[in-house]
């Protein structure tokens, strides 16, 4: 099975329960399905309590940090703490192409998803959008004792060797696959092969051929088959490598085959 590590099933257009089967029936299992907002993290916990093959993350996207206050930050903390199905913060980061929340609410906000993370010993999955000094420096000052996850990756070579340096797990989506994507191609090729993990970003970053419709988590096969062309193995070598590392960044079980 091909782990998704990073979809947000509440935000696709289709009956969730619908899209999990049909991602297991692609050999597509588990599914991480990621908080953006105090909503959508209370649906990733729910959705996580139906299927067994859902895991929840739950955090307050960069985004939407503008008016986070404390009240905010414990109503996450009650709901990371009500599931051991949930198994990550966030997405949390930083994100300096939008200009939807100054950069200071964001890094206090990044900030507590960190020690917020260190606190449960949870799995930390970051967002990181045209803020890559920033964000490795935040990451740096507070103390990762636990896995922390790049998310959809785009940093450049400088960046994945610190990253590399630090233990940091790097996680790549469709745009792998895009023709003009011989940067990402290449830093996936440098990448550690045991900190690799592929996700969708579902319903967005759909790899081709279905690039620019809504995605679903069934097509992490794809950016996995691209990403074992890129390493020079096997698809299956590639599905092993991949539950592997998900299952210990996680700290979940995968399923092989």
């Amino acid at each position: 099975m091909i782990p998704d590590s990073h979809a947000h099933l509440d935000l696709i257009d289709r009956d969730p329960g619908e899209v999990v089967s049909s991602a297991r029936a692609a050999g597509v299992s588990p599914i991480i399905t990621i908080g953006i907002n105090l909503d959508s993290s209370g649906s990733a916990v729910r959705l996580a309590a139906l299927h067994d093959t859902v895991y929840a993350a739950v955090g307050i996207h960069p985004n939407d940090t503008s008016n986070l206050g404390p009240e905010d930050m414990e109503a996450l903390e009650r709901l990371a703490r009500s599931s051991d199905r949930v198994v990550a913060i966030g997405e949390t980061g930083l994100d300096y192409y939008r200009d939807r929340s100054p950069a200071g609410t964001q890094k206090k906000a990044f900030r507590e998803h960190i020690r917020l993370a260190g606190d449960l010993g949870k799995a930390l999955v970051v967002h990181d959008r045209e803020a890559h000094a920033d964000t490795l420096e935040i990451l740096g000052d507070e103390d990762t004792g636990f896995p922390v996850i790049m998310h959809c990756f785009s940093g450049d070579e400088r960046m994945l060797a610190e990253c590399e340096n630090r233990g940091y797990y790097i996680s790549f989506a469709g745009p792998l696959t895009f023709k003009k994507s011989e940067s990402t191609r290449r830093l996936a090729s440098l990448a550690p092969l045991d900190r690799l993990l592929v996700e969708t970003d579902s319903p967005f970053l759909s790899p081709e051929p279905y690039r620019g419709k809504p995605n679903l988590p069934e097509r992490a096969r794809l950016v996995a088959v691209e990403l074992a062309h890129v390493r020079l193995l096997l698809p299956d070598e590639m599905e092993a490598v991949l539950a592997d590392n998900t299952a210990r960044a996680f700290g979940i079980q995968t399923v092989r085959g």
